[in-house]
């Protein structure tokens, strides 16, 4: 399983116009095949960063994601860039033998 955290710091007052310029490309996503899930959650901390949880199931999954006609039109027509404030951050990791989330143990 690939999983994917990216954290953007959009502009002050437009993380709904973010969330809501950044829905085609959501929702294309969740239908990919190789798709576990594609969540964006706002801070409680603060409303102007926005938390995206991306999974796919394998390299190949991640690979066909980004050669996918929607990705491809995201980058070369950004609609969210426009309320984003600074680069985003990224968490990339490849977990091989996971297939999706576990149970927490300490609860």
């Amino acid at each position: 399983m690939i999983l994917i955290t990216v954290k953007t710091k959009v502009k002050p007052g437009t993380a709904e116009a973010y969330l809501e310029a950044g829905r085609p490309f959501l929702e294309a996503t969740r239908r990919e095949p190789g798709n576990k899930w594609f969540e964006r959650f706002r801070s409680v901390d603060d409303p102007d960063t926005i938390l995206t949880l991306e999974a796919f199931d394998d390299a190949a999954a991640g690979e066909a994601h980004v050669s996918s006609e929607h990705f491809q039109q995201f980058l070369a027509h950004d609609e969210t860039r426009p309320f984003v404030a600074e680069v985003p951050d990224i968490i990339y990791v490849d977990l091989p033998d996971r297939d999706g989330w576990d149970k927490m143990a300490e609860f």
